[in-house]
């Protein structure tokens, strides 16, 4: 990291030098030449560092970065999932719901519960629903999902 501190600061303090340079150099046959120098400082500027350089730490530098970029695409990956995950459970929560209001169950809520396939798909695997146990319901649930009657769970709050 030093190292890449240092040759940066390297650039850009030749850069601004010959930013300068260029400002004060009068017109005509001078600034041609000026430019040509400066041209010759800011590769050097660039190269030397590089010719100078400590290589037996650039390949444990690379794969300290290497590292780090595989556990950032993981954690990626991880959050990717989770949120499909989410997404789903919530679609089928709808679903459920939607259901309920055309068949005139009285469902206030729902939730599912699902889990990854060895085909890589999330499949449905348990329902809670928020309301009475309604026969009609709990068949669609079953035959439309797949979600055995014996996961599904129903309560009623009886406080209200």
């Amino acid at each position: 990291m030093d190292f890449l501190r240092s040759w940066l600061s390297g650039m850009i303090g030749a850069a601004l030098f010959c930013a300068l340079a260029e400002e004060l150099t009068p017109r005509g046959p001078v600034r041609r030449v000026q430019k040509g120098l400066c041209g010759v400082v800011l590769a050097a500027s660039f190269l030397l560092p590089l010719l100078r350089a400590d290589l037996p730490e650039l390949p444990l530098f690379l794969a300290q970065n290497r590292e780090a970029a595989a556990a950032a695409a993981q954690g990626a990956a991880a959050a990717g999932e989770q949120l499909s995950r989410r997404s789903i459970e919530a679609q089928l929560a709808a679903y459920i719901l939607d259901k309920a209001r055309s068949l005139g169950a009285p469902a206030d809520g729902a939730a599912v519960t699902v889990r990854w396939s060895t085909a890589g798909v999330w499949y449905p695997v348990a329902a809670e629903i928020d309301g009475p146990y309604d026969e009609a319901l709990s068949d669609a649930i079953e035959g439309e999902l797949g979600i055995a009657k014996a996961d599904q769970t129903w309560r009623r709050d009886e406080g209200g």
